[in-house]
């Protein structure tokens, strides 16, 4: 458990909780409650909003059964707990409650090590205590040494360092531009990625990954916040865009996309990243189940993926910064090769407002914790200033400083994303020891539907069903005879970015069309059809309320028959696109061809944003090739004009 605990409210009642909630199971011993209590304790150290929410989960607990059975929970029997949630877990109102309250306890009990070894989970890597040095690194500035402000000058200074920002970076760096890499997020390397979830999300996610659109469904869509930003936390795939949309962007948006040239700069962005298909022997076991199912339904378009990982070792934790080097993140590719070529970055630097004289842009300034946490300003005059925050934070900015465009913060897109869990007894799928996301299948692409998947950590097996007690610890146990596979579609819905209460939790509205959902269900149908085909002997279609449970196709049809609602789906997401996209007039879009942002001078976006439409393939090549193409022409034209 944590090394780290403190004062936690209602402890009480959080170790009456935890022993209800995991009881000895065949191979997992049960839980010290004291330990599950501490380790959340730890969680909630200096984070006063989640202690708040710990807190009032736990009063709520303890009040509903004083209500109802007129007494203490932590003095009730064992037995009588356990028969008390598993009645919360049933009811409508306070099954969610419920299970927001669990959730800090469930995460404790999965990260112990204990039980992640009886899981077969891989619990944790050894990692280098000391890399070599390289020169880039003398460019690499960290706000919290900083003792002073600092003002400073450059050509261009671009604000994000994924693979938007690094892309336009490494673009301008290399025609000779003086460019400032400003970050929000720490600089981290493969020291910190150990594996140990409750210390690497919240350094490397945005609000722990907390971010969600909520409309007719509620979407989780994470992203990143540290230097390489969502491709640090990603899977790595890498795909070509269809020429299909760049068609559909030059007839609907008018831009000047030449199929040619694009293959071109995507040659350029995959010998950046080392573009290669995942190794077999790190597929998993998955792999020949979906493709045995895949053959059996009549489709020929199964394989391993492309990805941004040479030499992959499998170690299973791409989302959590890939612990071994392989992943080429941008803070891998990117960066350095931008640093080499004389650019500065700045880790720790929120930028707060432009600096503009009306729509003019001459620079811009930002704020980070210095030495001893005094609060220091970093002002960069430049007379390019390149947005690159990313699709749900790039319309904010750009609104608060005073850019006004009726499509800025609409036309989201994001790729939805659904999950079905397939049941094999007699196998192991080396669940945590192979690519989190390393085969796909491809039949149904030109539909909107991208099959794609491999495992998932012992974390997320754990944390998305409702169970509790006994059914909890047994599901649990079954993590490596679980199969885990998704799809993604081509989405038709669109959402909208408005600023939030705070800036890491912007308001993200997003309802999913009758079209889309329609698209989803079949992606539900056709993967449980691959398990069963596959030899399943049971599937579970994951839902935020419920997990039906089916063992044949004739059940299957049964289910796909009920009417059904977005929300009674799990559905993820995190390809965000579109709310600042490029279009040649203003009246289309917020950016011209060449990412200046429509009636402002020295004002661009490169980024996610930008892209105008859903792709139906994963982005980040993408991005990277648009971007890097319009920073290439912009540098030649600043360079002209010296």
């Amino acid at each position: 458990m944590s090394e780290r605990s403190g004062r936690l409210p209602w402890r009480g009642t959080a170790e009456a909780l935890a022993e209800a909630l995991f009881p000895a199971g065949e191979r997992m011993p049960a839980a010290d409650p004291v330990n599950v209590a501490n380790t959340v304790a730890g969680y909630v150290d200096g984070r006063p909003l989640f202690r708040f929410a710990v807190a009032t989960g736990l009063g709520w607990l303890a009040l509903r059964y004083l209500l109802r059975h007129g007494g203490r929970l932590h003095a009730a029997a064992l037995p009588r707990r356990q028969a008390f949630v598993t009645r919360l877990a049933r009811t409508p109102l306070s099954g969610p409650l419920l299970r927001a309250v669990s959730g800090p306890f469930k995460l404790a009990w999965l990260m112990d090590e204990r039980i992640q070894h009886e899981a077969g989970s891989r619990p944790a890597v050894d990692v280098p205590q000391e890399l070599p040095a390289a020169d880039w690194h003398t460019r690499i500035h960290r706000m919290h040494e900083f003792t002073s402000d600092h003002e400073i000058e450059a050509d261009v200074v671009v604000i994000g360092s994924g693979a938007g920002g690094a892309a336009a970076a490494l673009e301008f760096a290399e025609q000779g531009l003086s460019v400032v890499i400003l970050e929000e997020g720490g600089y981290y390397d493969r020291r910190d990625f150990d594996g140990r979830l409750t210390r690497v999300i919240p350094k490397l996610y945005r609000a722990a990954g907390a971010t969600a659109t909520i409309g007719n469904a509620v979407i989780p869509v994470p992203i990143g916040r540290n230097v390489g930003g969502t491709t640090t936390i990603n899977s790595g795939t890498c795909m070509r865009l269809p020429d299909s949309v760049l068609d559909q962007w030059r007839a609907r948006f008018g831009l000047d996309y030449d199929a040619g040239e694009m293959a071109g700069w995507y040659e350029r962005v995959e010998e950046i990243l080392g573009v290669c298909e995942a190794p077999r022997e790190h597929v998993g076991p998955i792999g020949d189940v979906i493709a045995e199912g895949a053959r059996a339904m009549g489709f020929g378009k199964f394989y391993p993926l492309r990805r941004n990982a040479p030499g992959c070792q499998g170690q299973g934790l791409c989302q959590f910064g890939c612990p071994s080097d392989a992943k080429q993140s941008t803070n891998l590719s990117y960066i350095p090769r931008a640093l080499e070529a004389g650019a500065h970055l700045y880790a720790g630097a929120r930028v707060q407002r432009l600096l503009r004289r009306g729509r003019t842009v001459h620079g811009v300034r930002a704020t980070g914790a210095g030495a001893g946490g005094r609060r220091v300003k970093l002002t960069v005059h430049a007379p390019h200033v390149v947005v690159a925050m990313g699709t749900f934070l790039t319309p904010p900015f750009l609104r608060s400083n005073g850019v006004r465009n009726p499509h800025l913060g609409r036309h989201l897109t994001i790729h939805p994303a659904g999950a079905v869990k397939g049941w094999f007894p007699d196998r192991n799928f080396r669940n945590s020891r192979s690519i989190p996301q390393g085969f796909g299948v491809a039949d149904l692409a030109d539909e909107g539907l991208m099959f794609e998947g491999g495992t998932i950590p012992f974390a997320g097996h754990g944390l998305m069903n409702n169970l509790y007690g006994e059914e909890f610890v047994r599901f649990c146990e079954g993590y490596q005879q679980t199969a885990y596979f998704g799809f993604m579609i081509r989405d038709t819905s669109e959402g909208r970015v408005r600023r939030g209460l705070h800036r890491d939790f912007p308001l993200l509205t997003y309802r999913m069309n009758r079209q889309d959902f329609a698209l989803f269900r079949r992606g539900i149908e056709t993967l449980a059809r691959m398990y069963l085909r596959g030899g399943a002997t049971s599937i579970t279609i994951p839902g935020p309320s419920s997990l039906p449970t089916l063992h044949s196709e004739a059940e299957l049809d049964a289910f796909m028959a009920r009417a059904t609602k977005p929300r009674d789906f799990l559905m993820t997401a995190y390809h965000p696109l579109g709310t600042a996209r490029l279009a040649a007039s203003a009246a289309d879009g917020v950016c011209d061809q060449g990412h200046r942002v429509h009636g402002w001078q020295g004002l661009y976006v490169m980024d996610g944003s930008n892209l105008p439409s859903s792709l139906g393939v994963n982005p980040q090549v993408t991005i990277m090739a648009v971007v890097g193409r319009a920073a290439r022409r912009l540098a030649g034209e600043i360079a002209s004009k010296r």
